[in-house]
């Protein structure tokens, strides 16, 4: 996606959601029985519910949670804050646009407790994020927060027999010990096309931006977490490219933890030792190559129903009222 195109697209966010903001709350509670009424697959959704709360018992919410209305005034007193300060506004604005337009359905005295921003602990009580550990996460619970820059799928049209038998990689590589090791020890590999375009230095893995479009043309694209998950993972593997990528540490959303080794992704060692064996060996056998594209694309299509996905949020936080006895 060019940084055009992108821009455009969160220009186009941000004014719906400003927009969404003053419908009375009402128009939200009233509309919630139409949503609700329609027929989906109701075991799939109860699986897809189960995964994103795994709590099963009841719990009080703490002292620091809040209403929709006081998440609202955090949230502009935040802004304002850095308005004065000449702060660069975070992009938490966009976690607030999305859990609200969840939030509002319910009545306005209920509270959540939640963590805005790359989390990557287990939360000590039950706590809304976006991402958590795929280990040890019983009190974390998932919403689909900052989808605006997580949930990008594409259109690929170039086929993998088409595209360039090499991988590709362009990213973030500051405070990411795993990222800066990789571009660092294999950016001279012949069969890659790696390098951090941000921040830019003069070290010789530091390499121009590289926009999706371009990075469609590459038979293999390196998918790698930095902060918490890994951005790229949703738009590579909605592609005609393989994903290769280490096993994951965190999840959002996605439900990263689902994701089969060789059968959704190409995984590599975390090291990144077996890199290059792998991709020419996918090179070689294409069909195999092709088994796990294939794949990947079939799991990415149950996330492409916006009205299914809203009914799973809806369902998820109902489930969070309904265990902190609100």
């Amino acid at each position: 996606m060019s940084k055009l195109k992108n821009q455009k697209r969160k220009f186009l966010y941000y004014v719906k959601n400003c927009i969404f903001l003053f419908i009375p709350k009402i128009f939200y509670r009233l509309k919630i029985k139409s949503i609700m009424s329609q027929q989906y697959d109701q075991k799939d959704i109860d699986l897809r519910v189960n995964y994103y709360i795994k709590i099963k018992n009841k719990f009080k919410v703490s002292s620091k949670s809040m209403t929709i209305t006081e998440l609202w005034n955090h949230q502009i007193f935040k802004f304002n804050n850095n308005l004065i300060k000449n702060k660069k506004i975070k992009k938490h604005t966009t976690y607030f646009f999305d859990l609200y337009t969840i939030f509002a359905y319910f009545t306005l005295e209920k509270k959540i407790d939640f963590k805005f921003g790359d989390i990557k602990e287990a939360c000590q009580n039950p706590t809304i994020v976006k991402s958590r550990p795929i280990m040890d996460s019983q009190n974390s619970i998932i919403m689909k927060l900052n989808k605006i820059r997580h949930f990008n799928f594409v259109n690929d049209t170039t086929t993998f027999i088409n595209k360039k038998n090499s991988a590709v990689w362009r990213g973030y590589a500051k405070n990411s010990e795993r990222r800066e090791y990789f571009i660092k020890n294999y950016y001279q590999v012949p069969l890659f096309n790696i390098g951090q375009h941000s921040p830019i230095t003069d070290e010789p893995w530091s390499k121009s931006y590289m926009p999706i479009e371009e990075q469609l043309s590459y038979k293999f694209i390196f998918c790698l977490e930095g902060a918490d998950t890994a951005t790229s993972m949703k738009w590579i593997m909605s592609s005609n490219s393989a994903c290769v990528m280490p096993k994951p540490k965190y999840e959002t959303w996605f439900m990263e933890g689902t994701l089969q080794p060789d059968f959704h992704y190409i995984k590599i060692n975390d090291d990144f030792s077996d890199a290059e064996e792998k991709i020419k060996y996918y090179s070689k056998h294409t069909d195999k190559a092709l088994k796990i594209i294939t794949n990947a694309q079939n799991y990415v299509d149950q996330f492409q129903n916006k009205k299914r996905e809203k009914i799973i949020s809806i369902l998820v936080m109902n489930r969070y009222f309904s265990l902190s006895g609100q």
